[in-house]
């Protein structure tokens, strides 16, 4: 990756090192939309519980991201808007919580 600035948030180099797809495409193929969805909310309930002791900002953009991604899952799979945004209300407001105490303390 010479050359190249490393996004450990959006792609991250380790998930996608042997092949053309990145893991999480790879999910898309083989497990159901709504495994793949509930891996993607559970993954951003994971980063938002760890990130004071792990990766602060990063583990929140981390979250962010399994959270958009799980919204354009819902998305592909003809769930609405509201539907979604009722779906996820919680999760995104710890997410925004989260944040703002790790950059005011920071």
């Amino acid at each position: 990756m010479e050359g190249q600035k490393i996004d450990n948030v959006n792609h991250p180099a380790h998930y996608a090192a042997s092949t053309s797809i990145e893991c999480i495409e790879a999910m898309e193929l083989i497990f159901d939309w709504y495994d793949v969805q509930a891996f993607c909310l559970c993954n951003a309930f994971k980063y938002i519980w760890c990130h004071k002791h792990k990766g602060g900002l990063e583990d929140l953009e981390k979250a962010q991201w399994y959270l958009n991604y799980a919204k354009n899952i819902y998305l592909k799979i003809g769930m609405s808007e509201d539907m979604w945004s009722d779906h996820v209300a919680n999760i995104q407001s710890l997410l925004d919580t989260k944040r703002k105490q790790w950059l005011e303390s920071h």
